[in-house]
């Protein structure tokens, strides 16, 4: 059996007094040079935890084949130091691996930071990879791990090898954050004690998303004054449904014949549906509503957002979805399906939640109806403007403390030595009974 050899310095839990936490984020969701769209639900995040109560590194490893060139080692984000480690792995091959390819990839660059940056505390962002590998590093180097759970959790349940290793990292976890109900449900599912678990949505930059008046928005955008506009924002991954907004175009179109589709966004990880959306609208005959107007940086975004009539979310899943919360804060109404947090948080003067995302009958029902309605704006804004990433940022410094406090007041995982052979048939598990 493979041991991990003795930590750099002793196990003792880190002296905090009065000042600042240490943190170490780590993430491979993170804007970086070569994607700076990339996570900025994250960076958001991070960046108000950082401050008088937090001084926060992030190590955000950057995918890449052993055959790709080496990312630039060192970045700034804001007033944010990151470090880009490769993550050595081959894509389709050998996934229920890829947390301890991402542990073993990035544990010399951690090493390195922490000669200079000794950390108190591991902030994980997703459960798998990440969160896997982010538990191995707090075993490794006695510090405790909060992981915050994002939408991938619920369809990568479906995989039973990754299961079983997300499960093993989050039952190890010292405190998980979800960022939805149904998120914390799931991980439940998979073991980890209520006592430890937490829900805590994504917030909104009420300072960067805000109303603007829609002629001048327009006019910034250079689009006609008059005509509906139908605006969906996000990578163009298939899980987004916008495909599923265009076949709605044709019963729109009967009802508002000036109306158009756009959608912000462009190519992401999990994919491109453009063309596809393109040869699905010639299909339909409603090529000249679509527009795919690329990825744009937030503040378009936000100028988007005051021009548009009514926002959609069509998508198959997610956690706590931010583009709505943005779209809300310009005081744009919302039809989005029963996803992440939605159901539970929208308010009906805010916009509507239409059910599940195959139900393509009730998608088109909601539109027509929520295009019908004459909205309150400023209603719709005031909703949205408590939801300020301030004071998700103050819940999360609350969970790093209780973190901390778990391993100062002895947990029995606290001091567990990390056993590779276990982490190894863990992952190579047949699914469970």
């Amino acid at each position: 059996m493979l041991r991990a050899r003795k930590p750099d310095r002793p196990p003792s839990a880190p002296c905090l007094g009065t000042r600042p936490l240490r943190v170490l984020v780590f993430t491979t969701v993170f804007p970086s040079q070569r994607r700076p769209l990339h996570g900025l639900f994250v960076l958001e995040r991070v960046r108000h935890a950082a401050g008088p109560d937090a001084d926060v590194r992030v190590v955000a490893p950057v995918p890449r084949p052993p055959w790709a060139a080496r990312p630039p080692a060192r970045a700034l984000v804001g007033r944010l130091p990151v470090e880009h480690p490769r993550f050595v792995y081959v894509p389709g091959f050998l996934k229920p691996l890829d947390g301890v390819f991402l542990f073993l990839s990035a544990l010399a660059s951690v090493r390195r930071l922490r000669r200079e940056f000794d950390f108190d505390l591991i902030d994980a962002h997703f459960a798998f990879p990440d969160g896997f590998a982010a538990v191995l590093l707090g075993r490794w180097f006695r510090r405790p791990v909060v992981v915050t759970l994002r939408g991938t959790l619920i369809p990568l349940s479906s995989y039973p090898l990754r299961r079983l290793a997300a499960g093993w990292g989050l039952r190890r976890a010292d405190r998980v954050v979800a960022v939805s109900r149904a998120l914390a449900d799931c991980a439940a599912g998979l073991g980890v004690p209520r006592q430890r678990l937490t829900v805590i949505g994504n917030g909104v930059d009420t300072g960067r998303f805000h109303p603007l008046d829609r002629a001048e928005a327009r006019r910034r955008l250079g689009l006609p004054e008059a005509g509906t506009l139908l605006l969906s924002a996000g990578h163009l991954s298939a899980r987004k449904g916008f495909d599923r907004v265009v076949r709605a175009l044709p019963r729109l179109l009967a009802a508002h014949p000036d109306l158009c589709f756009v959608v912000v966004g462009g190519p992401g990880a999990e994919g491109d549906v453009g063309p596809m959306l393109a040869r699905l609208a010639a299909d339909l005959g409603v090529a000249d509503h679509v527009s795919l107007a690329g990825a744009r940086p937030p503040e378009e975004l936000a100028l988007w957002m005051g021009a548009a009539d009514l926002f959609v979310l069509a998508s198959g899943f997610e956690g706590s979805p931010n583009v709505v919360w943005e779209a809300l804060a310009c005081g744009c109404p919302v039809v989005a399906t029963d996803v992440g947090d939605l159901k539970e948080l929208m308010p009906g003067h805010a916009g509507i939640v239409c059910g599940r995302a195959e139900d393509q009958a009730a998608l088109e029902a909601a539109l027509l109806d929520a295009l019908g309605q004459g909205w309150d704006r400023g209603r719709v804004r005031a909703f949205a403007a408590a939801r300020g990433w301030d004071a998700v940022a103050a819940e999360v410094l609350k969970q790093w403390r209780l973190a901390i406090g778990r391993r100062e007041a002895g947990a029995a995982d606290a001091e567990a030595p990390l056993l590779l052979g276990e982490v190894l048939r863990t992952t190579s598990e047949s699914r469970p009974s």
